[in-house]
């Protein structure tokens, strides 16, 4: 029993250790982000409109039941001549019970049918919004994911800097001790650490508020270190091959989706001048049986409904009004697409030529920074020359951090833009 409650609690551990990766955050955010179950309502109340919609071309039953007390009943009694026989009818009962089952069958509404399928291509418009609204959640796990990552290395590199700085402090003390280094030289020793620790707070702070952003955005706790993207700053092809994909995309798919719907909806004000012909099934059963002398008696018809009234033409024209701007709207979304994925290619290139050119600039300041500390050792260089390369180093050190993140959410933005897995091995 002890080895297996052992067992479990190992096992439970290293589930609670497990790095959490990119993908994880994006598990989660699919799962739970707030924009994506409003989402997931949004396209579940469209389902239901239409079958709303639908539902109202089928035959309607309808029944109900009375009971009436009369004051006075009327009662008719006709003798029968050959037989004698007299026949009571009822035509008005002291306590009268009526009972009517009614069937409707409408058999040519055509308003109500070009609505239905209006309602069917807005679900459809939904489902599409839907993904593009995982789409915008999944662009904002990146960006926060990145952000943190990016936020952590700066503050290893400012703990880095803050270290380098106390351990020349320490050094400058021990050479005012033996009367080589000056007051002044102390002084700015202290005062260069006082920076460094100023610039770690600013840091940490900065960590705090993107490791928050991401627990937001996807409902799962950040782990304390997380690594920053790796690229081997491969092209991702032209911008007219992405922009060839732009009629795939959900946005323009939703859009045009909604052009359609909207002149579906004005067709159907166009026919509102077409006649309603409905068929009615109608039973009833009653005590009051009358000259029919029956108690259960039916009647069947087929009706026509025709109305023409000033507001029917006023709702055509806003329905057609409607159909254009929605068409407009269309041809606005796929610009916006076009021009998205135009910008976020050329921000991809950019960054993949800042991440090529902050390597050799990373390298230079190491270098630098070394021999500005090699010189003030043996005297040949100035505490001013280590102080600068010192900070020459850390400015570049940032530089090279946001030139990853920047490439990392670049591809990713422009992978997501155009309607491709974020991973190879990702479905759509």
């Amino acid at each position: 029993m002890r080895t297996m409650t052992w067992v479990v609690l190992v096992a439970a551990s290293q589930a609670v250790a497990q790095p959490k990766t990119l993908k994880d955050f994006l598990a989660s955010a699919d799962e739970q982000n707030l924009e994506r179950r409003i989402s997931l309502e949004q396209r579940q109340r469209a389902e239901a409109e239409f079958r709303a919609a639908w539902s109202g071309l089928l035959p309607s039953l309808s029944a109900s039941a009375t009971w009436t007390h009369n004051q006075f009943e009327a009662v008719a009694n006709f003798p029968n001549p050959a037989t004698g026989a007299v026949t009571k009818l009822i035509i008005l009962p002291a306590d009268q019970f009526d009972a009517v089952v009614r069937l409707d069958v409408p058999l040519i509404d055509t308003t109500r049918w070009f609505r239905a399928l209006a309602a069917d291509t807005a679900q459809t418009s939904a489902a599409e919004r839907e993904q593009l609204t995982r789409d915008l959640v999944r662009r904002q796990v990146v960006g926060a994911y990145y952000g943190y990552a990016a936020a952590l290395a700066v503050r290893a590199s400012a703990k880095k800097s803050v270290g380098v700085a106390e351990a020349q402090l320490k050094f400058i003390d021990v050479r005012v001790g033996a009367g080589s280094a000056t007051e002044l030289e102390q002084l700015r020793a202290r005062a260069e650490v006082a920076r460094n620790r100023q610039t770690l707070a600013d840091v940490e702070s900065l960590v705090a508020t993107t490791r928050r952003t991401l627990r937001t955005v996807s409902f799962l706790e950040p782990p304390v270190e997380v690594a920053m993207p790796t690229d081997d700053l491969h092209a991702e092809g032209t911008a007219e091959s992405f922009e060839a994909r732009v009629a795939e995309l959900p946005t323009v798919k939703a859009a045009d989706l909604d052009a359609a719907a909207a002149d579906k909806l004005a067709t159907a004000s166009r026919l509102a001048l077409v006649p309603i012909v409905s068929g009615q099934f109608t039973q009833r059963f009653t005590n009051a049986t009358g000259f029919q002398n029956q108690s259960a008696v039916y009647n069947a018809g087929i009706g026509l409904q025709w109305r023409l009234d000033v507001p029917t033409f006023q709702n055509m024209s806003v329905q057609a009004s409607a159909a254009s701007t929605a068409k407009l709207a269309a041809e606005r979304s796929r610009l916006q697409v076009r021009d998205q994925i135009f910008q976020d290619w050329n921000r991809l290139e950019a960054a993949r030529q800042k991440a090529e050119l902050v390597q050799a600039q990373v390298a230079a300041a190491e270098r630098a920074a070394q021999v500005a500390r090699d010189r003030y050792a043996v005297g040949a260089a100035t505490q001013v020359d280590v102080i600068q390369s010192e900070r020459d180093l850390f400015g570049a050190e940032v530089a090279q951090i946001q030139a990853r993140t920047e490439l990392g959410t670049a591809r990713a933005s422009l992978r997501l833009s155009a309607g491709l897995p974020l991973f190879p091995e990702e479905p759509r």
